[in-house]
């Protein structure tokens, strides 16, 4: 078989940076176990040169292999992002909705309370009525 060389693939993509670096992802997941696309038993860096120079991949490969690293990663093998969104959706369909509403709370259930603006205002009017602290370098020149 002939050689396979930047040049090749420049008949294909027209950046030597733009071949370098998907030659370079292409080859770190053949490493990891992808199926080759062309048939050989090279190196994986020639592989993925030859992938490119065969037209097998191309820039959009960064975007696909992005999201099956994802989707691996997120769901295993075997399951989709379909199959899992589908799953919940029916999941949810089956939840009755919430059968407690701010209405219906009892009044003597311990509730945590929150901080209305009134209490907030009394705090900023008691912390306005407290004495000025006297100033730090003050006290340590005398």
């Amino acid at each position: 078989m002939a050689r396979v060389t930047i040049e090749d693939c420049l008949k294909v993509i027209d950046n030597a940076f733009d071949i370098c670096s998907l030659a370079g992802r292409r080859a770190k997941d053949l490493s990891a176990g992808a199926e080759p696309l062309v048939d050989c038993d090279d190196k994986p860096t020639v592989i993925a040169l030859r992938e490119i120079a065969e037209e097998k991949i191309g820039m959009d490969y960064f975007e696909i292999s992005s999201k099956e690293k994802i989707e691996s990663q997120l769901f295993g093998s075997g399951i989709t992002e379909e199959e899992v969104v589908s799953e919940l959706s029916e999941h949810l369909e089956d939840v009755p909705p919430a059968a407690i509403s701010a209405e219906t709370v009892d009044e003597s259930d311990p509730v945590e309370t929150t901080t209305t603006d009134q209490d907030e205002a009394v705090a900023v009017t008691s912390m306005e009525n407290q004495e000025p602290i006297e100033d730090s370098s003050k006290i340590k020149s005398e």
